[in-house]
């Protein structure tokens, strides 16, 4: 063989190797033995990360609050930063696997310092069987390990519980297991009501299942506001924040208490598509908006695609079969089931409540925050004539409205998150997936060269 064929073999072989892609029949995330690097604060304004492997920043701050109780069946993945649950938390994945909570696969890399709490209950906890809850994984950079486990009452553990070298306890009472978050569910309702009388900025136009958002308002720094009825935000899949100021944040106030339910297939935000894992704003947009469900009392989020926000619904039960990529805050029940679903950890940075805190702290009661442009809320008009509505398979290309002359289209739609592999310490995440199959795209083209060079070589000869 030449040199210049062992060359080209062995640059190819070289580039499997660095995507970790050789001699592995799984495909778990890799877990650094590592993470002394990691910020001990929270990120800056623009410096927000998007999906990666590693522990970035460090935020003692809720990032996902159930006020009834918790549930993980189905083939749900995992939930990053810290999870606490008023009521009993159940963990029982349909298969069995793992079902990761504070440090996960593929996510923001915003989470709790090593060996803080990263699952408070204040019920029972309860694992089914097969199912292996897995808290802090990979968090060994000392001088405390893993993540930490606190329960109100008591530990049915038919499964497995990995707390990593955390700290475990029970049989604490709902106060002490919680704490300093026992009362949350108070902090949640009076940051929506206070949100929830803002007067809106900018407007709003829902038509055939694309909402779509446009601040009136220039200055820079502002929390934009927005307003849309709960029957009217009922079965959108697509949405399009358009004119955001550099460093706003964006709250969406769903008023009514009709019932919600979202498919989430396509966001833009200033022009870019931001639900795709390789989106240079899927940060950005997470960490910046958020939807108000002042009056709801049911929300389902469905099918396999990224919510891009913060959850706001202190009244609602949640049904989650989407990811989610920001705070969610719900008062009643959560259930998650889907297939490979996660929540990531993206804080809010428009309420001193929800914002990133490097260390756990008595929850905040900000006063109402408010904008210095107010505007009026446009009522929803008609898409122009043209316009086609976004056909409802999850793998179709969502419709977009027009955009303004100043703003580009976000890129095409990329295919729902994979399924997760349980059969790791990790689970298998949508993010990881992405990455792989990007990966062996390149090695697809670099095979089909280096054949073609080889068949070359042979009729020369």
């Amino acid at each position: 063989m030449s040199g210049s064929a062992v060359a080209g073999r062995s640059g190819a072989v070289a580039l499997v190797l660095s995507l970790g892609l050789l001699g592995s029949g799984t495909s778990h995330a890799a877990v650094p033995t590592d993470v002394s690097d990691r910020s001990k604060s929270c990120p800056t304004s623009g410096e927000v990360p998007g999906i990666g492997h590693n522990p970035t920043f460090t935020d003692g701050n809720v990032a996902l609050f159930a006020g009834g109780n918790y549930t993980v069946d189905g083939g749900s993945a995992e939930a990053e930063g810290l999870l606490v649950v008023k009521g009993d938390a159940t963990f029982a994945k349909t298969s069995g696997g793992t079902f990761n909570v504070g440090r996960v696969g593929a996510g923001s890399g915003i989470l709790p310092e090593s060996g803080d709490v990263m699952l408070a209950v204040g019920g029972d906890l309860s694992i089914a069987k097969g199912t292996t809850v897995d808290v802090g994984h990979g968090l060994t950079a000392g001088p405390r390990y893993g993540g930490s486990v606190h329960v109100g009452k008591e530990i049915d553990e038919k499964g497995a519980l990995e707390t990593n070298g955390g700290e475990r306890k029970s049989g604490v009472g709902a106060k002490e297991a919680l704490s300093p978050y026992d009362t949350f569910d108070r902090t949640i309702s009076d940051e929506s009501s206070s949100l929830g009388s803002l007067k809106p900025t900018g407007t709003t136009v829902s038509e055939g299942g694309t909402v779509t958002f446009k601040s009136t308002g220039a200055s820079k720094g502002d929390l934009q506001v927005f307003e849309i009825s709960a029957a009217e935000l009922d079965g959108a899949s697509t949405f399009f924040f358009q004119g955001i100021p550099d460093g706003a944040s964006v709250v969406v106030n769903v008023t009514g208490s009709h019932t919600v339910s979202i498919s989430p297939m396509s966001v833009g935000f200033n022009g870019d598509r931001a639900d795709t894992y390789d989106s240079p704003v899927f940060g950005e947009a997470a960490s910046r908006i958020l939807y108000n469900f002042e009056g709801s009392t049911s929300l389902t989020l469905g099918g396999g695609g990224n919510f891009m926000g913060s959850l706001l619904a202190p009244k609602a039960s949640a049904d989650l079969t989407a990811s989610t990529n920001g705070r969610v805050y719900i008062g009643g029940d959560v259930k998650t089931h889907g297939s490979g679903n996660e929540t990531h950890n993206y804080p809010w940075a428009g309420s001193p409540a929800f914002k990133c805190k490097p260390k756990p702290s008595q929850p905040e009661k900000p006063a109402p925050p408010v904008p210095t442009t107010p505007g009026k809320s446009a009522s929803p008009s008609p898409t122009p004539p043209g316009e086609s509505t976004p056909p409802p398979a999850e793998s179709a290309k969502p419709s977009q409205p027009a955009p303004a002359a100043s703003e580009s289209t976000p890129a095409p739609a990329e295919s729902s998150p994979a399924p997760s592999n349980d059969e790791g310490s990790l689970a298998t995440t949508g993010a990881q997936v992405t990455m792989y199959a990007a990966a062996a795209a390149v090695l697809g083209g670099l095979g089909f060269g280096l054949l073609a060079f080889t068949r070359r070589r042979r009729r020369r000869a």
